[in-house]
C-alpha cells in the first residue's frame, strides 16, 4: 500500500492522523504520520494495510 493510497482511505473514513493512531493502538498521532510524508516515508506494514483495506470495505472492530 502507497503513503498516498493510505492518507486517502484515512480521509475517506473521516479520521485524523491521532484519531486513526488511537483506534489502531499507536500512543500518537505521529506514527501515522509516518506512514504518509511526503520525504522518507516508513513503508505501511502488511497487516496493517489490510487492515486500513477493511475499514474502507466497512469493517468495524467490536468494541
Amino acid at each position: 500500500m502507497t503513503r498516498e493510497e493510505f492518507k486517502a482511505i484515512r480521509k475517506r473514513l473521516g479520521f485524523t492522523q491521532s484519531e486513526l493512531a488511537a483506534l489502531l493502538g499507536y500512543h500518537s498521532g505521529v506514527r501515522i504520520s509516518e506512514f504518509e510524508r511526503t520525504k522518507n516515508p516508513i513503508s505501511v506494514p502488511r497487516l496493517l494495510a489490510l487492515v486500513m483495506q477493511a475499514l474502507d470495505s466497512g469493517w468495524r472492530p467490536k468494541g
